[in-house]
């Protein structure tokens, strides 16, 4: 090249000097390198310079190797000979083909190791194209796949056309031919590293200006060597592979990124994995390929790929498994058994006839072999795991060896320990959990097989599952921890055992699914305890009744009636044991049994239940006997007395961090809720918003967006804060999807409130969408027939229609209406005020004396009233002391209204 040698060139310089190759403006550089556009016109000003270009154009040519050949070179100058030209276009890798670029150019010796269809080849082609612009003497890229033990330097030979001359040793004349500045690439080093390693040292030692590229399943463990390792597909890159490639084969395939990225994750994003599967669409379809998945080994097979050793997943890992020595196999088969990945310490104490030392130095040989892959981060062990197939085929060999039975039981030996012992240090209360809760994710794979498949007949199996229960729930697994608990109820040996597990269940079934299906396992519980265990027996049939008066829209619809319920009591009665905590589930049910509706509640029973509860000391009892007494004070018409009530009942269970186990979060979440509720119902907003604050930062009651985000709905709306309700709302209708949570009552209030928020913020469509939503998780119950809901629906129907000029007359019937005491008639009263005095109607002065019984208890009611009569006598002061009372509560929206009605 003319200029300065191409060896002056900065490695900056040379990733501008490719892009300038590409033909790819400074603008498109700098966005590919990350720099400033002044930065990328200084580098090409610079390589001009440099390699003595006269333009641009000439740089570009220069770079993509068109020079002049360089005397007495055997290679044609910027040639790369031997070099495949993919028939498929390279999907992602992107930063991995830079990052191998830029080894290339700084290091003598470059191998990409990764294990067997990790895609080594294809970026070691790339890498080349891209890295030829720097070798003026062109180079080679040669297929070792062919060449026997013994045979490198002749493989080699023969793909540069040279041959052996006299008194002139074979690899000698290599380097003879190689003089220049030459890239060479060994591709497929793994079965012969040995004889690739003694040629690749000559060579390099030879030739100062060699650089070379390798692609192995092995490192050559040379002096100068950098190694980059070839890790599987990001989720998105894996994706789209999957996508391209099964379109090639069936044009009519359309697929989810959703679905294409779980897909692929069960093929741990290996390309050919991917590129196997997808090859299989146009024969099996979607569904078939999915389906096969349970043996990649027999799914991922073709018949014709140009390359033997990849056309099927076996005969990839059978290629790396037959190199390895019988230790190393005796090793990789015991480690299968895993689900998932495996520290040093579960290694071990599968492979006893080990050390520990000894261990590792196996598990860093099977590593340095890819065949297990070694991981680490920040405060985690390190960690190994198998590429899919290579695990699948170790396991059909560890099942076809004399010491599978005896792996197995060491396997599952292993998995109860570490459940145990993960149970005991469970953080407690502000204990930080995300080291803890890593250790619980790195070994669920495991302890889920393990419960699964192992542990039915093995002992200690019914402690295994609880704790196995207990995990799952407390990472938030909570519909799984359910299944658990049913599992460890099958294999308890104690009545009581069983009836607590079947008790824990319903807990987690009422927080993800509704209340009628925990009535139904506690009606289990019981009979499963009723023989042996009279007591807990008792307490689950009590439970079952307060679930089923107390939680009455939470799934229930006409079932069970009233007749039902109390035979269900006096069933309890007849068993109860004497215990106090089971007098004080009687007590508590018979509390939220008394009244003459669901939901209605005799106060002085519920003063009773509270009394035995805190006599019995059982703080979640108590709480559920706190929450009857709070809604009987609510229907009295004492919204002030409901939420001091709430906040004592929210008040002890979190200071016993009882959302730590099931039962307890079912309370924790119900206190929230109802601390929410009455706070908006008395129009203490900043109050409610710092509850569900507490809520939604509480990573135990993360797993529940329809209690704790759905509380924040209403007072978010009523704020002013429309987009935070809207966010709130679409949360919970997410987790209402996924759940298939419909026929909840409890869920309508919510959606109404984000009816509000849109009505408000002026979207129509929105508005009419959470309406819809709100009438469906409310199905069969009608909104304006729900005691709680009916003052709050109107409340939301009338507040829209005053903001955007709607029916206002419709409006005011419908709020006007009478209502019963509760959390929401007094914003139903407030509004049938203001609308009475918009319309000028002659009863707006009995409506706003109405409403003037709310006044002591009830801020929002207040404030709307000063408005109401303002904007009656046009009275600025009015206004003015009513924009004073908006801004005390927060109410942004009402405030702004407010000012704008004043003179």
């Amino acid at each position: 090249m003319p200029g300065q040698p191409v060896d002056a060139v900065s490695p900056r310089e040379r990733d501008v000097l490719a892009a300038v190759a590409e033909h790819l403006s400074n603008a498109e550089i700098a966005h590919r390198l990350h720099l400033s556009v002044r930065t990328v016109e200084s580098h090409v000003s610079s390589l001009l310079r440099k390699l003595g270009a006269r333009d641009r154009r000439e740089l570009a040519a220069l770079a993509a190797g068109t020079s002049s050949p360089a005397a007495g070179t055997r290679v044609v100058p910027g040639e790369l000979v031997g070099l495949p030209r993919p028939r498929t276009s390279l999907v992602g890798r992107t930063a991995e083909v830079q990052a191998v670029v830029r080894l290339v150019a700084q290091s003598r010796i470059t191998t990409v190791l990764g294990p067997g269809g990790a895609g080594k080849t294809r970026v070691a082609v790339a890498a080349a194209e891209r890295s030829r612009a720097w070798f003026a003497s062109g180079g080679a890229f040669v297929d070792l796949v062919p060449a026997a033990p013994g045979a490198v330097v002749a493989t080699v030979a023969a793909v540069l056309g040279v041959a052996q001359r006299p008194q002139v040793g074979l690899a000698d004349a290599l380097a003879a031919s190689l003089r220049g500045r030459v890239l060479l690439v060994l591709d497929n080093a793994e079965h012969v590293a040995d004889d690739v390693a003694d040629l690749v040292s000559h060579l390099v030692d030879a030739l100062p200006d060699l650089h070379v590229l390798v692609t192995s399943r092995e490192r050559l463990a040379v002096p100068g060597e950098a190694v980059f390792h070839l890790g599987p597909l990001s989720e998105p890159e894996a994706a789209e592979l999957f996508v391209e490639r099964a379109a090639a084969v069936d044009a009519s395939v359309t697929m989810v990124p959703e679905a294409a990225v779980a897909l692929c994750r069960r093929l741990d994003g290996s390309p050919l994995a991917i590129e196997l599967a997808a090859a299989r669409v146009g024969s099996m379809g979607l569904a078939g390929v999915e389906a096969g998945l349970g043996d990649v080994l027999r799914l991922l097979t073709q018949g014709r790929a140009s390359d033997r050793r990849h056309r099927s997943l076996r005969a990839v890992v059978e290629w790396s498994h037959d190199a390895l020595d019988p230790e190393e196999r005796r090793a990789l088969r015991t480690v299968a058994v895993f689900a998932g990945g495996f520290d040093l310490d579960a290694a071990t104490a599968v492979l006893p006839e080990e050390r520990r030392a000894g261990v590792a130095d196996l598990l860093g040989r099977l590593a340095d072999k890819s065949l297990v892959r070694r991981a680490s981060g920040p405060g985690v062990t390190d960690r190994w795991s198998a590429p899919v197939g290579v695990r699948e085929l170790a396991r059909e060999h560890l099942a076809a060896s004399e010491e599978a039975e005896a792996t197995q039981h060491r396997y599952a030996a292993w998995a109860r320990g570490r459940a145990h012992d993960l149970v005991g240090s469970r953080p407690h209360g502000t204990e930080p959990v995300d080291a803890w809760a890593t250790e619980v994710d790195v070994v669920m794979d495991d302890l889920r097989a393990c419960l699964q498949e192992q542990v039915q007949h093995s002992e200690g199996a019914h402690a295994f599952a609880r704790d196995v229960a207990t995990l799952a729930y407390a990472r938030g697994f909570v519909a799984e921890a359910a299944r658990h608990f049913r599992t460890a109820a099958g294999l308890a040996v104690r009545a009581s055992d069983a009836a607590l597990d079947l008790t824990d269940a319903a807990a987690c079934v009422h927080l993800v699914s509704d209340a009628r299906e925990a009535y139904a396992l506690l009606r289990e519980a019981a009979e499963v305890a009723r023989t042996d265990a009279p007591g807990p027996a008792a307490v689950a049939l009590a439970s079952a009744v307060t679930v089923a008066e107390r939680f009455r829209g939470a799934g229930f619809l006409d079932d069970p009636d009233a007749e039902t319920l109390h035979a269900v009591l006096t069933d309890a009665e007849g068993l109860a044991a004497g215990t106090d905590t089971a007098r004080a589930a009687l007590a508590t049910a018979r509390a939220w049994a008394s009244g003459a509706a669901p939901q209605h509640v005799d106060p002085d029973l519920a003063a009773e239940a509270v009394a035995v509860a805190q006599d019995a000391g059982d703080d979640l009892v108590l709480s559920a006997a706190l929450d009857a007494s709070s809604t009987a004070a609510a229907l009295a018409g004492r919204p002030v007395e409901s939420l001091r009530l709430s906040s004592e009942r929210l008040a002890l269970v979190t200071r016993t961090h009882a959302e730590r186990h099931p039962r307890g979060t079912v309370e924790v979440v119900d206190a929230m809720r109802a601390v929410t509720s009455y706070a908006v119902a008395t129009g203490r907003l900043s109050e409610a918003l710092d509850v569900t604050r507490r809520g939604i930062a509480n990573p135990a009651l993360e797993p529940h967006p329809c209690w704790a985000k759905g509380s924040a709905i209403a007072p978010l709306a009523l704020s002013g804060d429309f987009d935070g309700a809207e966010r709130a709302a679409d949360d919970v209708w997410e987790n209402v999807l996924a759940t298939r949570r419909f026929h909840n009552v409890s869920l309508a209030g919510p959606l109404v409130g984000a009816a509000l928020a849109a009505g408000l913020r002026g979207d129509r469509a929105a508005c009419d969408t959470w309406w819809e939503r709100a009438r469906q998780v409310a199905a069969p119950t009608r909104l304006e027939e729900s005691p709680n809901l009916a003052p709050w629906a109107a409340f939301v129907s009338a507040r829209v229609a005053l903001a955007d000029d709607g029916d206002l007359r419709g409006a005011l019937a419908a709020v006007s209406r009478p209502f019963v005491a509760g959390r929401f008639d007094g914003y139903a009263a407030v509004m049938a005020a203001e609308l009475a005095v918009a319309l000028d109607r002659e009863d707006c002065d009995r409506l706003l004396e109405q409403a003037e019984c709310y006044v002591p208890h009830h801020r929002w009611v207040a404030a709307g009233l000063l408005r109401a009569r303002g904007r009656r006598d046009r009275d600025p002061a009015l206004l003015a002391a009513s924009a004073q009372e908006w801004r005390a509560l927060g109410a942004g929206y009402e405030l702004a209204v407010t000012r704008a009605l004043r003179p």
